[in-house]
């Protein structure tokens, strides 16, 4: 496990913030993932790349747990500062010779989206669907980097009006069952939008998860 110095510390949301820290000299590819920390703790948590993998740095998007113990370390982080990065792991990857043909839909959960970010940051020209599940409106983390007609929230706990669930657009919206399908967040949400897909007809080969808890 190698020190890299923190780069940026930006909240996104009142619970969620991007960190920034140098880059380690390894190859790297979209969807994986590393282990990071603070070396006092002596403890690390594995968290998604969000940013692209040709970037000069890498990226987190990580919510923070009030009683936690690395994420709160980690919200204190300071530019200069040292964190401690292992990796990158995983598979969670798209086929490099489908990229560039076919269409794929990425569904998420709160921070789940940060594979999907990576993936449109990393691959310009993707032809994809992102739904994104979330409690509130302040948690379309950089929304505008995608293109609004392929970015879909849905608000379970807006400041006004009904809110749904993500599985509730899923259920009414045009799903291709040739798509690549990529799935990550909260089990419950991959339970539940497994089940939807395999109604429609999506084959398992076509569907991809990452359960982050």
């Amino acid at each position: 496990m190698d020190s890299f110095q923190v780069i940026e510390n930006l909240r996104l949301s009142e619970s969620t913030f991007k960190l920034r820290t140098e880059r380690p000299n390894v190859p790297i590819r979209a969807g994986q993932c590393f282990s990071v920390g603070t070396k006092d703790l002596g403890i690390n948590r594995e968290y998604s790349m969000y940013s692209a993998a040709e970037d000069e740095f890498i990226d987190f998007l990580i919510r923070e747990v009030a009683d936690g113990i690395v994420t709160p370390a980690l919200g204190r982080c300071k530019p200069g500062d040292l964190v401690e990065i292992g990796g990158p792991y995983g598979e969670f990857c798209l086929p490099v010779l489908a990229v560039a043909e076919d269409s794929f839909v990425f569904i998420a959960s709160g921070t789940g989206i940060a594979p999907f970010h990576s993936f449109v940051k990393t691959f310009p020209s993707l032809n994809y669907t992102l739904y994104h599940g979330i409690r509130y409106e302040d948690e379309r983390y950089e929304a505008d980097d995608y293109e609004a007609s392929r970015y879909v929230a849905a608000v379970s706990q807006p400041v006004s009006g009904r809110g749904e669930r993500i599985t509730a657009v899923l259920s009414r919206a045009e799903l291709n069952p040739d798509s690549h399908y990529y799935l990550c967040g909260n089990r419950q949400m991959i339970t539940d939008t497994v089940q939807i897909l395999r109604d429609r007809g999506v084959p398992g080969g076509r569907i991809f998860m990452e359960t982050f808890f």
